[in-house]
């Protein structure tokens, strides 16, 4: 994984031209939080306006070479674009970046969040997970450079040494992928096997779920008393946790997990690829859905979580809303919150309120003796 430490970031970010500039900057802003999760280093913005992506390059011929002096005269490590461009659109901004900086290194947005999953990744599962991820999102960048490879090497009505590593990447990208799947497939195996003993034993489960940074971590730790980490910046929490907690009124037991937490843009490859993380989730009788009521964003990312169950097929399973945070909000915007939320699978709290607890508990104590 790329050492993080001082690192100097150059952030792209190519809007249309209807988008007001501060529009443009709001839109950025998630990925800053993003590069400061990832480690310490100094970011440089540049926001470009341009009605559609140009198909070599992205940012247009102009715009990348302006970038370049950019890249020259800041010393810049990566240039990262706040968008999904087509990998050979990224490889062909690296090729010309090479020549300032051999090292260069060129990232969309998943490659971004990609690093930050391997900064915080701890179980073996989690690591063969980003693993399986890298391979998938690198493969078309990887086979764009073999076939670059390929035409400076071939010689006319022969292989050339060039077709020849081109052959030998792909097979040894095939072999990699293989192996790494077939690894993570035995530990998913043996993870479901455990989720289904709890099945059988009548453990009712329950899985929180959230946009990134919602406070998620911070409710399981206190609803499960541990000390899981949970810190103010994007995807603290990657790998699984599950507890038990007691539930007074029924004098029963529930199994309650954490998980990572969503964002948008996730493109439907990466979601997949995180299936097993995802798997307590997928699993769980009830989903506890944590969201930011401070957020100025909140009603988009509640869209972006509602999409994302959508695409692992759980949209349908029983959701407890849970409006955290309101311990900082104004009673008049509250009012607003909860009069646009009414239904009773809505619940408004502040983890940092002890009285809070209880009513989740008893929330949650509802949905379980009626499944």
């Amino acid at each position: 994984m790329l050492s993080p430490n001082k690192q100097k970031y150059l952030l792209i970010n190519v809007v249309p031209p209807t988008v007001r500039d501060e529009d443009a900057e709001i839109d950025l802003a998630e990925t800053v939080s993003l590069i400061n999760t990832l480690g310490n280093g100094t970011i440089v913005k540049i926001i470009q306006k341009k009605s559609h992506p140009d198909p070599a390059t992205y940012v247009g011929s102009g715009k990348a070479e302006e970038i370049s002096h950019v890249i020259d005269a800041e010393n810049i490590d990566i240039v990262i674009l706040s968008t999904l461009p087509k990998s050979t659109q990224l490889f062909r901004l690296t090729q010309m970046y090479w020549g300032i900086n051999p090292n260069i290194k060129v990232w969309d947005r998943v490659d971004l969040i990609l690093n930050i999953f391997a900064k915080h990744a701890r179980t073996a599962e989690a690591k063969l997970q980003i693993e399986l991820a890298q391979m998938r999102h690198m493969g078309p960048r990887m086979y764009g450079l073999s076939e670059e490879l390929g035409r400076q090497g071939g010689g006319i009505g022969g292989r050339g040494v060039g077709e020849t590593n081109v052959e030998l990447m792909k097979r040894h990208w095939r072999e990699e992928m293989k192996e790494t799947k077939k690894k993570l497939d035995k530990l998913s195996s043996t993870h479901q096997k455990q989720i289904d003993r709890r099945r059988r034993v009548g453990f009712k489960t329950v899985s929180i779920i959230g946009y990134t940074n919602a406070g998620k971590t911070t409710l399981f730790n206190t609803i499960a008393g541990k000390a899981k980490l949970a810190k103010d910046v994007l995807f603290a929490t990657l790998d699984s946790i599950v507890a038990k907690i007691y539930l007074p009124k029924s004098r029963s037991e529930v199994m309650i997990s954490d998980t990572i937490g969503f964002i948008r843009d996730l493109p439907p490859s990466l979601i997949e690829a995180f299936r097993s993380t995802l798997m307590e989730s997928v699993n769980a009788d009830l989903l506890i859905h944590v969201i930011d009521a401070t957020d100025l964003h909140m009603h988009e990312k509640i869209e972006v979580v509602e999409k994302i169950l959508a695409e692992l097929k759980i949209e349908n399973k029983p959701i407890l809303m849970v409006f955290n945070k309101i311990d900082l909000l104004k009673k008049d915007k509250l009012k607003i919150i909860k009069d646009q939320f009414p239904d009773k699978n809505s619940l408004f709290l502040s983890v940092k309120d002890p009285k809070s607890l209880d009513k989740l508990k008893a929330k949650i104590e509802d949905f379980i003796m009626y499944l």
